[in-house]
């Protein structure tokens, strides 16, 4: 049981994409099925936007880590031609990001953006709002304990299941609007 990161993904890229950005970059989790999908989903929205993503674009960090993501952001930030967003695996690794960001003396979003992953709580208290997607964790658990109920109660009968469950596109404040230089 887990969250559609193939659409959740796609809602961020586009919602990025028609706020003027054309330079996105992507730190995105350890690999796995779940950052696979996200991966997959970001390059395969890129593509039909039209946009050109260089490879320095994309780095890697695990699931909130925000020493890396504060490595990382560090080095997004010094290249040549800097993305003007970056979307990083989830809300806690985005944290590291938004410390070097604010060490560097640069404001979100008027200098650059930023997009999380998951909708924690913590995403909606830090200033700006994040803009992020927001996994349905009520209704993930709910599925999980029927379905775990189920297999305690008919072992026999129970089928290995993939459930997909969808989450939503928190807007938030930490998506700036840019003139589009295409």
């Amino acid at each position: 049981i887990m969250s559609d990161n193939v659409a959740g993904m796609k809602e961020l890229l586009e919602y990025i994409y028609s706020r003027g950005h054309r330079k996105i970059a992507y730190i995105h989790g350890a690999m796995s099925a779940v950052t696979s999908g996200r991966l997959s989903s970001f390059y395969r929205t890129a593509e039909r936007l039209g946009l050109q993503i260089p490879d320095e674009y994309i780095r890697e960090a695990a699931y909130r880590d925000t020493t890396t993501t504060y490595r990382v952001t560090n080095e997004l930030l010094d290249l040549p031609d800097p993305p003007t967003c970056i979307i990083y695996p989830d809300d806690t690794s985005l944290i590291g990001g938004r410390n070097v960001i604010i060490e560097m003396g640069l404001r979100i979003p008027r200098d650059i953006s930023v997009a999380g992953y998951d909708g924690t709580m913590i995403s909606q208290l830090l200033y700006p709002k994040l803009t992020t997607i927001r996994q349905n964790t009520e209704i993930i658990g709910s599925e999980a304990a029927i379905r775990l109920v189920g297999t305690i109660e008919k072992p026999r009968t129970t089928l290995v299941e993939r459930v997909v469950i969808e989450g939503s596109l928190v807007p938030g404040q930490s998506v700036g609007a840019i003139q589009p230089k295409e």
